[in-house]
């Protein structure tokens, strides 16, 4: 029997799932690179042997994803340059479209109001609207944070088809473990539930600010993102109501406005 013969072999399935892991984790070591990388460097930064890195640039390279320079360099190539241009176009519509929204829910609450689309277990914020008082809510453009600490994030959730809803549910628990974040399954899915139950999603980070939020449908049943308004709980508590049906009146705005805009084009 042959050497090779006798090595165990893990199913197709995991080990296609395992390469394109790291043929991903590759691109991203590419991607972070400010003058290029090398086949050495590459696999030392993913963690794999150089043979192994070899290969999956060559794969890359193949599939227009990389570019190798003279110098033997790797940079990204054209391929992941449309990805990104394709990304950023569906980010920017969103924006575009929802700013005006975002914009008269500000004027009519005299709040925050945030703009959010989900990454993998994450919300990440893309928009706010800040109205001119002394005692405000701000957030950072581009903070990404895990899904079950937002209510934008839970909102998101609770939209989802069944199936991805518990499957993201799980992702984020384990994500949560990995961590040592301390979170209480049971008290996720409740949430979660009545999120879905209400329409509009609510957290309390125990900071004396009230943060309400809804998801922004898309075509066919896909969630595209989500909205929050935030303010100081002194101005909200009193308010929940009424200021929940304005978010989700303001989703559902947004939500239309992607609708006429798509069967515009």
């Amino acid at each position: 029997m042959s050497s090779t013969a006798a090595v165990p072999r893990e199913p197709s399935g995991r080990t296609g799932v395992r390469a394109l892991a790291r043929g991903l984790a590759v691109l991203d070591a590419v991607g972070a690179a400010d003058d290029g990388i090398g086949v050495t460097e590459v696999s030392r930064a993913v963690g794999i042997d150089k043979a192994t890195g070899s290969r999956l640039l060559a794969t890359l390279r193949d599939a227009g994803y990389v570019r190798q320079r003279e110098d033997r360099r790797f940079e990204l190539g054209s391929r992941a340059g449309w990805l990104a241009q394709r990304y950023v176009r569906r980010v920017d519509e969103l924006c575009q479209v929802a700013g005006p929204h975002l914009a008269k829910l500000r004027d009519e609450t005299q709040e925050t109001v945030h703009l959010a689309i989900q990454e993998n277990t994450d919300v990440v914020y893309l928009a706010q609207e800040v109205p001119e008082r002394s005692v405000r809510v701000h957030s950072a453009i581009g903070t990404r944070l895990p899904m079950y600490r937002t209510a934008m994030g839970r909102a998101i959730i609770a939209e989802l088809p069944e199936p991805e809803r518990e499957r993201l549910i799980g992702a984020l628990l384990r994500e949560a473990d990995r961590s040592g974040d301390e979170i209480d399954p049971a008290v996720i899915e409740a949430d979660v539930e009545s999120a879905r139950r209400r329409g509009w999603a609510a957290i309390d980070r125990h900071d004396d600010v009230t943060r309400l939020a809804a998801a922004i449908g898309g075509p066919e049943g896909a969630v595209v993102g989500a909205i929050a308004l935030s303010g100081p709980s002194y101005r909200m508590e009193d308010r929940i109501t009424e200021r929940a049906a304005q978010v989700r009146s303001c989703a559902r705005r947004i939500a239309a406005s992607l609708v006429e805009r798509a069967s515009a084009v």
